[in-house]
Parts: structure tokens; sequence; C-alpha cells
């Protein structure tokens, strides 16, 4: 059993997520989760995170509130999720690889968002996106109510397992994806646009700057449809490199098809990144209409 020690009080995303990153490496019912600030108790702990001030990995110790605390290359400060995932991220995803991934996907703004570092900017519609940290903030008992902050940690730590297990799981398909996308690009010889026969992300062909559309099955549970989608400019972008005609936008069934002379399309959708058929000529004549040919 190992004795996992963390500050008692509110908790953030960065100590749930260290905790549900133990729980994940030693099983959880293997680790005993203590939560104070008492140092005679803190120094009892075979793992201590984000309290005790002091990182000293050889000794199981991984505090970040300290002066000369670890900051990483990039400017961001490891918090102690961070930390953990650092020692023992590899063990729990797999692959280096694979934990490089969750690092930069979930890690990193957990960390950011704990040590006080804006990661983004606010666009003219001044919308602040619901992170990671918002939806763990919620778990926190309601300010004068009776409610066990413990036993709501420790909820808390249930939905951070389930979101670090898909994380790894997405991480691990991605990886075969992405070898899946590049062998289809180099053997494509139409780089404008690639056609897979199985379902495929979009966002693994944006650092192919010349593909312009890709055609695909939509995936089998969902139904036996193909999509032409367009590809975005840059990762994180909702700006396409050519979308579908707008006055596509919208519409489905008859209409669309009326409009595309594609009989068996389905729907296009208003933003005109996507355009679905009921087969893989109906959606491929979609994405060569974009391309002028």
């Amino acid at each position: 059993m190992q004795k996992v020690i963390t500050h008692s009080g509110p908790f953030h995303a960065d100590d749930v997520f260290a905790v549900a990153t133990l729980q994940l490496y030693f099983g959880v019912d293997n680790v005993e989760v203590t939560r104070t600030r008492d140092e005679a108790v803190v120094a009892t702990g075979d793992v201590v995170l984000d309290v005790g001030g002091l990182y000293d990995p050889d000794r199981q110790r991984f505090d970040h509130h300290q002066v000369g605390a670890p900051v990483r290359d990039n400017g961001i400060p490891y918090a102690a999720f961070g930390l953990i995932w650092k020692h023992f991220g590899e063990k729990v995803a797999g692959s280096t690889s694979v934990a490089e991934m969750i690092e930069k996907s979930l890690v990193l703004s957990i960390d950011a968002s704990d040590n006080g570092v804006s990661v983004y900017n606010l666009t003219e519609l001044e919308v602040k996106p619901t992170t990671v940290s918002d939806i763990v903030s919620l778990f926190n008992p309601v300010e004068g109510t009776a409610a066990d902050i413990n036993a709501a940690f420790l909820s808390a730590t249930t939905l951070a397992r389930d979101i670090l297990l898909k994380s790894i799981g997405r991480a691990k398909a991605k990886e075969v994806m992405k070898q899946t996308a590049a062998a289809v690009y180099e053997a494509s010889a139409e780089k404008n646009l690639i056609v897979f026969d199985v379902p495929m992300s979009k966002a693994l062909l944006i650092d192919y700057p010349d593909t312009v559309t890709m055609v695909s099955p939509d995936y089998p549970s969902s139904s036996t449809n193909w999509l032409a989608t367009a590809i975005p400019k840059t990762h994180g972008s909702f700006e396409l490199r050519k979308r579908f005609p707008e006055e596509w936008g919208g519409l489905r069934g008859e209409e669309i098809a009326k409009v595309s002379g594609i009989n068996d399309a389905v729907f296009c959708h208003r933003a005109g990144f996507l355009f679905v058929a009921k087969s893989r000529e109906g959606a491929l004549a979609a994405a060569v209409k974009v391309l002028g040919k």
C-alpha cells in the first residue's frame, strides 16, 4: 500500500490528476490518499505531492510551490501533475511518444492554469473556454455546506482516471492513424485530395500543406455513409484551405442533392467543412467539385 499525501482544503486539477496518475501506476486499491498540511503527517508519506515545499524525486517528493521549483524550457512551470507525469507518465502511458502526447494535450494546460500562466487569448467574442481545470473545480463542495471534501476529492480522481485512460487510448490510436495517413498520402498521385478506406481524422492531414480535402468512410458503428472533409489551414484553426460552396451549407436530402448535382448527397455542414454522401463516389464527387476539377 502506497501512502500518497497531498494538501487538504480546496483541490485543483493538478493535485487531482497527479493522484489519479499514481492510482493508475500503483493500482487504485494500492493507494491510500491522505489530505493534510500537518508537516508531521506529510513526513510519513511514501509519495508527497503539491505540499511539503520540496521537489526531490529520489525521495518521492513532488511540490512546486517553493523557490526554485522546476520550470519547463517553454516557460510553463511544473505543477504537481506535471512533476508526477514527468516521473510516472511513461509507464502509465506505455511509451515515451504517448506520454509526450498527453503532456502536450493535457498536462501543460493544467500546469499552466495552476501556476497562473495564460495559454490563450480571447477573441473579440470574449468567450472563455471551459477547461478541464474548470470542470475539476466543480467537484469542490459549495462553500458553507457540510459536504465531505475528501470524498469529493476522490470522486474527482475517478473522473481524472477516466480522462487519462481515454486520452492514452486516443493517443495510441492516433499513432497508428498517423502512420496510415502518411502511407496513404505518399501513395496518392493527387496530393490535394486524399482518399482513405478507413475513418480518418482531418487533423492528421494539416501537416501536409498541399492537401485541401479528404474522403473517408463514416464510422461503421454510426452509418454506412462516406464523408468529404475540408482540411483546416492550421492546427486549432477553423479557417479552411477551401470550403464547400456556401450555397450548399445547411442543406440535406433532396435539397442538397439538387443543388450539388450529387444524387446520393445526404448533408452539407453550414460551416462548409463537411459533405456527407451515401457512397464513396458521391463524397469523391463533392471533393472534386471543391477543387474545381
